[in-house]
């Protein structure tokens, strides 16, 4: 019996669903404001629903279930992981939240489908289930030790000072149930730069384009009208960017200054 691709099937896709859950409901916000599923079928597939099942299945690899109905499982999981990955690709991923900075891609999809290829032959092989249970239990312990280390590690992240930024645009849509509390707060969104702060509401495509087709957004602009800065998603992110910008000398136009 090669219990090999059991078990480490089970330690990659156990550790990847549980680091994923933790990150989306570390920064639950950012997660909802850059979901790629939109229109009704969020309703269906939206973050909270994906990581409640997400969190089934990791239970599902820790009971004493037969083995093979868990590889079946992880094999059902990331195989539609890796058909999400084709029909969203060049959509922004937050299948890891905030702590993901990356847009889907066939390397995503790749990576989905050969957990699911290794989950399928570890079918094949067989795994006895106390062999099943320790892998999945160790990768849950390492997921839970290593996405806590990243999140103290980004809590404590210093943060470069933005520089080269003349204004900012915050876009907003009708659609988006943060950007209305952030409508409220304008003045004190203001109020943390020395740099104009302008609100616009994404009705067209191009709007939509430099605000990365999530909301609200916040876009550094330099005094050409160049975006000098990323689209920026959620309202404590919005904040800090704001912050960040500083109190320094407003840029010439003409001098456009590296990020």
């Amino acid at each position: 019996m090669n219990v090999l691709p059991g078990a480490a099937a089970l330690v990659a896709g156990c550790g990847l669903m549980w680091v994923s859950v933790i990150a989306k409901l570390a920064d639950r916000e950012s997660t909802a404001v850059v979901w790629p599923v939109t229109g009704r079928l969020r309703r269906l597939l939206g973050p909270h629903t994906v990581s409640a099942a997400e969190c089934a299945a990791v239970a599902a690899m820790l009971a004493p279930l037969p083995v093979r109905l868990r590889l079946l499982l992880l094999t059902v999981c990331f195989s539609c992981y890796a058909v999400a990955a084709v029909v969203l690709r060049g959509r922004r991923c937050a299948c890891f939240g905030s702590w993901s900075q990356t847009r889907f891609s066939m390397l995503h999809a790749a990576a989905c489908a050969a957990v699911a290829a290794l989950a399928w032959w570890g079918m094949l092989c067989g795994l006895p289930s106390p062999a099943a249970t320790i892998s999945a239990g160790s990768s849950v312990a390492l997921a839970s030790a290593a996405a806590a280390w990243m999140w103290r590690r980004s809590a404590a992240r210093v943060r470069p000072p933005l520089s080269g930024i003349d204004r900012f645009v915050i876009y907003t849509s009708e659609s988006c149930p943060y950007c209305s509390a952030l409508e409220a707060q304008r003045s004190r969104y203001e109020a943390l730069t020395d740099r104009p702060v302008e609100f616009r509401l994404a009705d067209t495509d191009e709007a939509a384009e430099q605000a990365g087709r999530a909301f609200p957004a916040a876009v550094g602009y330099d005094a050409d009208g160049i975006a000098v800065t990323e689209p920026v998603h959620g309202l404590a992110q919005i904040r800090d960017a704001l912050r960040r910008a500083g109190t320094g000398p407003v840029p010439v136009a003409g001098t456009r200054s590296m990020r």
